[in-house]
């Protein structure tokens, strides 16, 4: 017989109250009531919750820990045992759950909209569609292999990213199951050595690359069909164009970052590809015409963002540029491509446009090219003493980049780039 009762576990005061062979009644002093087994093992005590009182009575609770201790006396640690059982009783995540927790750590990790963009297309439907919904720990190296063989060849640079982004899925799989779920994945199914014995090897193509651009004498023709487009990524794309910052800044860019009295757009730190090299931000020159799109956009303003995108407080989205490229170059007459690869144009690849036109036609200083494009200048010496960002020259280059583009000037204005001292 126990030393409790139906009746004393009902009436008995606050504190520890035995029932033999280490099962207690815990009162609190507000009077609620706990079931606890204190036991011994390997030379450590323990407290093993029951459950509360009157949820579980009396009889239960004896019932319970009776069939604890005989875990105890077969050398097994209950409280352990209970772990490991709740974790078999979860539902094992999908490949598709473990993936979201990939791509908010990797995005959570960058500014750049492009490589967040990446991440959620790579893991998403569109390249990662067959494994989402199944059991992390059911797919093989086959079905690895059955994925990337698509892309393996005719898009490298998609296997480039794809690859990874779904190695980093299982290995992040592998310590999830591990620790919550008691399973143990022997190896990850897209383990190189695996696939390399599968046939696969290394893509030819790789490398990187440049960026498609443009050849710099047909800018007023696409300016013309840019200017032709009623969309904020039209208009995005023509800021882009005018300012030649990089395409994430762009898309960031917040009311706050512009004097348009000035003419000044000043790219704050966070936005910044080198932003780990400066101490401020990077001012730049805008042009009428630049300065006429903000304040287009202010017209109808929705967002903190300039160029704000269709889902609610986000900015535009790269993909939204990359769509409008697209659709400029779906005409039977109109391909605007990179004519030394064959390639559709990017949006970062007017940046090269930029660069070649400033070096083959405008007569600006290197120094200043080069600050235009936001490159850092000279040596660290050099830097160190330098006190300006040559603001005023930089609004010159950037008046006569303008003028080259503008579709009914483009005859004059490559006189006035080589004229400019």
């Amino acid at each position: 017989m126990g030393r409790l009762t139906d009746r004393s576990v009902k009436t008995v005061g606050e504190g520890r109250h035995g029932d033999g062979d280490g099962l207690q009644l815990i009162v609190s002093a507000s009077g609620r009531r706990k079931w606890v087994l204190r036991y011994q093992l390997n030379g450590v005590r323990r407290d093993m919750g029951l459950g509360p009182y009157p949820a579980i009575g009396l009889s239960d609770a004896r019932i319970a820990a009776a069939d604890a201790r005989k875990l105890i006396a077969r050398g097994i640690d209950p409280l352990d045992d209970r772990k490991a059982s709740r974790k078999a009783e979860r539902p094992v995540p999908t490949f598709g759950d473990i993936a979201k927790t990939v791509i908010a750590d990797a995005q959570s990790k960058s500014n750049n909209a492009k490589v967040r963009y990446q991440w959620e297309r790579h893991l998403g439907p569109a390249y990662s569609g067959p494994l989402l919904d199944r059991p992390v720990h059911e797919i093989t190296t086959v079905d690895v292999a059955a994925l990337l063989r698509p892309v393996w060849r005719t898009k490298p640079e998609v296997a480039r990213k794809l690859y990874p982004a779904i190695r980093r899925v299982f290995e992040h799989a592998r310590v999830v199951l591990r620790d919550e779920h008691g399973i143990m994945m022997p190896d990850n199914p897209a383990r190189w050595a695996d696939l390399k014995a599968m046939g696969f090897e290394t893509p030819a193509k790789l490398t990187k690359g440049s960026h498609p651009s443009l050849p710099y004498n047909q800018m007023p023709a696409f300016m013309a069909d840019l200017r032709a487009r009623d969309a904020v990524a039209a208009r995005a794309f023509e800021f882009l164009i005018l300012t030649n910052v990089r395409t994430d800044a762009v898309l960031k860019a917040e009311w706050d970052e512009f004097d348009l009295d000035q003419a000044l757009w000043t790219v704050p730190l966070a936005n910044l590809k080198d932003r780990n090299h400066r101490k401020e931000g990077f001012r730049v020159p805008l042009v009428a015409r630049a300065v006429e799109i903000v304040r287009q956009m202010d017209e109808g303003r929705i967002s903190r963002f300039v160029f704000p995108g269709q889902a609610r407080g986000k900015p535009l989205s790269n993909m939204a540029l990359l769509t409008l490229l697209k659709r400029m170059s779906s005409g039977a007459d109109k391909k605007w491509i990179d004519p030394a690869s064959g390639r559709r144009i990017t949006a970062h690849g007017f940046r090269a446009t930029f660069r070649t036109w400033a070096e083959e036609v405008a007569t600006f200083p290197h120094a200043v090219i080069e600050q235009a494009m936001g490159h850092q200048v000279g040596t660290q010496v050099e830097r160190a003493y330098r006190r300006t960002d040559v603001l005023d020259k930089r609004r010159q280059l950037m008046g006569t980049w303008a003028r080259h583009c503008e579709p009914e000037l483009a005859p004059k204005v490559l006189q006035l780039a080589r004229a400019n001292p």
